[in-house]
């Protein structure tokens, strides 16, 4: 049986997710203004900033589905911190997410830093959103990533299954 609304006793709520997101794109903003790229790579955001539909250490209380996804699309608030949290996370990666091209002449911290599972929970997480262009470039990042032989395996799982 698919779960289609989150109503697990852990689940902070979608106020405080939105509020916990929102916090978090203040210091992306202010990381990418000050060229401190170097931020996105040593700090943990992923389940507020690109939630989806399975547990983390956390529980559940990240995690969103159909229904969850459904209310916070409603909200144009969200959706565009959300997508600009995707498209500050792949420019620290120096990618492009509107060109789905590598970032001329990046700064030096903007650069791939080994977070297979981070790209893969943005990744999932558009998908799941219905974001269909916004993965896709993603997608085609990882790709990049893979030709280059770099390894997109986590904790003994091979995360590239999602972007064949």
């Amino acid at each position: 049986m698919e779960l289609t609304k989150n109503e697990h006793p852990e689940f902070i709520g979608l106020p405080a997710l939105k509020e916990k997101q929102k916090g978090h794109l203040a210091l992306f903003e202010e990381w990418a203004r000050t060229g401190h790229w170097q931020n996105f790579h040593s700090t943990h955001y992923d389940w507020w900033m690109f939630p989806y539909g399975q547990p983390s250490q956390f529980g559940f209380a990240w995690v969103v589905y159909e229904s969850e996804i459904h209310d916070l699309k409603q909200d144009p608030e969200f959706v565009r911190n959300y997508l600009r949290g995707v498209e500050l996370l792949l420019l620290s990666w120096g990618w492009d997410l509107q060109k789905e091209a590598l970032v001329p002449d990046p700064d030096p911290d903007q650069k791939w830093h080994n977070w297979p599972i981070r790209l893969f929970k943005c990744a999932m997480s558009l998908k799941e959103f219905g974001y269909v262009s916004e993965f896709n470039s993603v997608r085609n990042y990882a790709r990049l990533l893979i030709k280059k032989g770099v390894s997109l395996e986590y904790n003994g799982r091979d995360l590239s299954i999602l972007f064949n």
